[in-house]
């Protein structure tokens, strides 16, 4: 028999419709009508419609009446070559036929050429091909490289090995810099989550309580109920100035909250990408009454369309406004204190309605500082800029008192105009406390903490206190004694530095921590309960934990980290499986900036 008969004998024992092999039970051969035929299985199971019986072929419907399916006609010769299909033999005893060809055999390629028959013992390595000696002449093979068979076999193993050893390089090459683009993935993950700490803290506590709303509150309640108690003149004047100076106060905030809110909406209604040559000019416009269009011809969207439109966008500006005032501003407003004359004068706001001035004003003060001309950037004339004013005399006074973080820098060069840009400053609310930390008698830089005393005043003090070491104890000299990689570093035991030990600036030693409900994300700082009879109560003393990975369960947050968070990585890697430092790590030195 030939071979290839028996793919299509086997296809014949198979059913058609579920592929499986005919037996004589429940997959025996079945007849339809349409002369097709099926295995009993797959007909009482896939082609019966209740007494309905359709071939998937044809779609030809088969009558069975009253009966079941195993009534149908069986296909006896299909049935019988399933059975013996295993018996069958192949060959010349069995058929007759010639003997099958060797698949196994390998068919050779032939050793001598077809047009010399001589032996081809030369390769070409231009050609990629074997050829005979009367082959390889110039003017068959003209320049090309020919060499013997096995000098051509030992050169392109040679080869073939270096390609291996470069493309294990490349690999591993690609690989160092997928890991690198990890690793700054994760530090864009990081500064990610501290941006969104940052602003959750303040939307949970730093807008709904204002230090300066308070006191001013406080303060109106005292002078009414002194109001009463007036005697005389000098008792009016008395109260009438702590009113105006708490008025003033009021006025600062509101005119700094006015400012920034201006700034606000057009970073958000903003549909270009700000530069900070596009933030200074902005700056100026909004300080000297101008509407707060963004520069480059591109207009405002109104409601904060953009911010809505593209995140990126919004998100980009927002971060380069900070960056701007966080560093820019800061280290020009530095640079002038030390190298000029730097002169504060009153930027023109709304004002507040139904708001009285106070009877006498404080004067307004001056500083000139020398500075080269304004350049263009990009395609932006110089006339973009807030036009020349010459000052012969100090600008008149605003319908209210200066705010406190406001400068109006004036920038003159011999040659050229004058130029007034006018700043606010990006004095930091909250204290920030330092930690010099040395690692087996070794400095390893230093955390700066920042805290927050408005939504955790009770720990920030605590906090506090033991950083400056006022009250005659203090962290400095506190050894690291848990540090649990990527997740957590303790410390804070200034008594015991094993974590039973410590306690705080109140006379019992140990309080409640502030419920604050801030998240206990990377980078946060937290008081830890001590191991002692006063973890039953929650309460804490002067132990506090550094935040590597997302702790749910876990509270008192007050502070964040803001400098040094690759540091407390770094120590964190320094415990071992019980959370023990293997190295000594010290606090030498803490306080406040």
């Amino acid at each position: 028999m030939e071979p290839g008969v028996l793919p299509e004998l086997e296809e014949l024992t198979l059913c058609s419709f579920c592929k499986q092999k005919f037996n004589d039970s429940d997959l025996c051969p079945k007849f339809l009508s349409c002369k097709h035929y099926f295995c009993l299985k797959c007909i009482q199971t896939a082609l019966m419609k209740g007494r309905e019986l359709y071939c998937v072929h044809c779609w030809k419907r088969t009558e069975l009446g009253e009966q079941g399916a195993d009534t149908l006609q069986t296909y006896s010769a299909v049935l019988t070559l399933a059975k013996h299909f295993t018996t069958l033999k192949i060959g010349p005893g069995a058929g007759g036929g010639n003997k099958p060809p060797d698949k196994d055999r390998k068919v050779l390629p032939s050793e001598n050429c077809h047009t010399h028959g001589m032996p081809l013992a030369l390769w070409c390595h231009t050609c990629c091909a074997a050829i005979c000696r009367a082959c390889a002449t110039q003017q068959d093979h003209p320049g090309h490289q020919v060499k013997s068979q096995g000098e051509a076999k030992e050169q392109l193993v040679s080869e073939v090995q270096l390609e291996l050893v470069a493309m294990g390089k490349m690999l591993s090459e690609i690989q160092r810099l997928a890991m690198q683009q990890r690793d700054f993935l994760l530090k864009v993950l990081e500064a990610c989550v501290t941006l969104k700490t940052h602003v959750e803290t303040d939307l949970q506590n730093g807008w709904s309580h204002v230090p300066e709303v308070t006191e001013a509150r406080e303060t109106l309640s005292k002078a009414r109920a002194g109001l009463a108690g007036v005697d005389g003149p000098g008792d009016a004047h008395v109260l009438y100035s702590s009113l105006s100076l708490e008025k003033q106060r009021l006025q600062g905030k509101y005119q700094e909250m006015y400012l920034q809110c201006q700034l606000d909406d057009l970073i958000g209604n903003s549909a270009v990408v700000f530069d900070f040559v596009l933030l200074k000019q902005a700056l100026a416009n909004i300080h000297s009454g101008e509407p707060p269009a963004p520069q480059g011809g591109a207009g405002r969207l109104p409601h904060h369309v953009a911010a809505a439109q593209n995140p990126i966008l919004f998100l980009a500006n927002y971060c380069m406004s900070q960056l701007y005032s966080r560093h820019v501003l800061t280290k020009q407003q530095h640079h002038l204190q030390q190298n000029g004359t730097v002169e504060y004068h009153h930027p023109p706001v709304q004002p507040i309605p139904h708001l009285v001035t106070p009877p006498h004003p404080p004067p307004p003060q001056h500083i000139v500082v020398a500075a080269p001309a304004p350049s263009t950037v990009g395609n932006k004339p110089p006339s973009a800029l807030p036009p020349p004013v010459h000052h012969a005399q100090a600008p008149p006074p605003p319908p209210y008192g200066q705010e406190p973080g406001v400068v109006a820098v004036q920038v003159q060069s011999p040659p050229q105009a004058v130029m007034t840009i006018n700043v606010r400053s990006p004095a930091n609310p909250y204290p920030l406390y330092f930690f010099s930390i040395d690692v087996n008698g070794s400095p390893h830089g230093r955390i700066v903490i920042e805290v927050r005393p408005d939504a955790a005043p009770k720990m920030a003090k605590n906090f506090g206190v033991l950083c400056t070491g006022e009250m005659g104890v203090s962290y400095k000299g506190c050894a690291v004694f848990q540090c649990w990689e990527g997740e957590s570093v303790i410390t804070g035991d200034f008594e015991l530095n094993n974590g039973r030990g410590g306690r705080s600036i109140y006379e019992d030693g140990y309080f409640m921590p502030d419920d604050t409900k801030f998240p206990a994300v990377r980078g946060a700082v937290g008081m830890r309960r001590t191991q002692k009879r006063h973890d039953n109560l929650g309460m804490v003393g002067s132990q506090f934990r550094i935040i590597l990975q997302e702790m749910r369960g876990f509270t008192g947050i007050f502070g964040h980290v803001v400098e040094g968070l690759d540091l407390v990585e770094k120590i964190s890697t320094f415990g071992d499986q019980t959370g023990k430092p293997t190295k000594t790590i010290v606090i030498t030195k803490c306080g406040k900036l």
